[in-house]
């Protein structure tokens, strides 16, 4: 093993050097609320939204707490596998190779702890990734978007395509379990009986235009004349990104083209 390799090796290691910090939100039981009687019927109603607010902002901590202990999991186990390679590596580099064959075998050890490296590193960012579309996801939840009315066809269409959060893209999919990103918008607004073309290149001239200030979800997001997506509120959008992705929400981009379907 060459010193360069060994250098190599390190920087990757690197990345995940140090403890992770312990990051976790108090989720703990909800303040009880008393309900005496002879209070006005407005209280107990106020009471009763608050408290709701309590156990769901709870339930938003507990899943924060469980996204953040798996991201700490995730870089402790980065760290000890790029370790465990650098160490290999490391004792490789006093090892003096007495014949063609030893030479081959420590080539062949030097090619397989580089490439080894690399799907390490490479792991923990699509894991890291991961982690940060929950939370993206989880962020969407609580900011409360302001959704069309709730049987309006822009929100079914919305609903809809959020219920495929997690499906893969697969390139001209249309659904239900599969999706390209024209064929989840698609599939979305058909679930509220609005029929949309197939393929980006037409949806593009779906509905009319709208200037991106004036964005409501269900409108169509179109980053550029390949891809659609589909607005969700709070500059967020739904989508089947590429291949090897899965649905997700992402956040929308500042040049954009949205048209609104009739």
């Amino acid at each position: 093993m060459t010193a360069a390799d060994v250098e190599i090796l390190s920087r990757a290691h690197a990345l995940f050097a140090g403890q992770s910090p312990a990051a976790t939100l108090d989720a703990a039981g909800g303040v009880p609320m008393s309900s005496a009687d002879g209070l006005p019927a407005a209280y107990h109603r106020v009471a009763d939204r608050h408290r709701a607010e309590l156990d769901r902002a709870q339930r938003v901590d507990a899943d924060v707490s469980a996204i953040l202990a798996r991201a700490q999991r995730d870089h402790r186990e980065a760290r000890q596998q790029t370790r465990a390679v650098l160490d290999a590596a490391r004792t490789d580099t006093f090892a003096a190779p007495d014949s063609p064959v030893a030479q081959r075998e420590l080539v062949r050890r030097r090619a397989a702890r580089l490439r080894a490296q690399q799907a390490h590193v490479l792991a923990a960012r699509r894991r890291a990734r991961r982690r940060l579309l929950l939370l993206r996801a989880l962020r969407y939840r609580t900011r409360r978007p302001r959704l069309p009315a709730p049987n309006s066809r822009a929100a079914l269409a919305v609903r809809a395509a959020l219920s495929r959060l997690g499906c893969p893209y697969v390139w001209g999919a249309t659904g239900p379990d599969r999706f390209d990103c024209s064929g989840l918008v698609q599939w979305a607004y058909a679930q509220a009986g609005v029929r949309l073309d197939r393929t980006t290149y037409d949806q593009i001239n779906d509905g009319v235009p709208v200037p991106r200030s004036q964005v409501r979800p269900g409108d169509l997001v179109f980053p550029h004349t390949g891809h659609v997506q589909l607005a969700i509120g709070n500059g967020m959008v739904v989508e089947a990104p590429n291949a090897g992705a899965n649905v997700q929400i992402s956040r929308m981009g500042t040049a954009v083209a949205i048209r609104r379907p009739l």
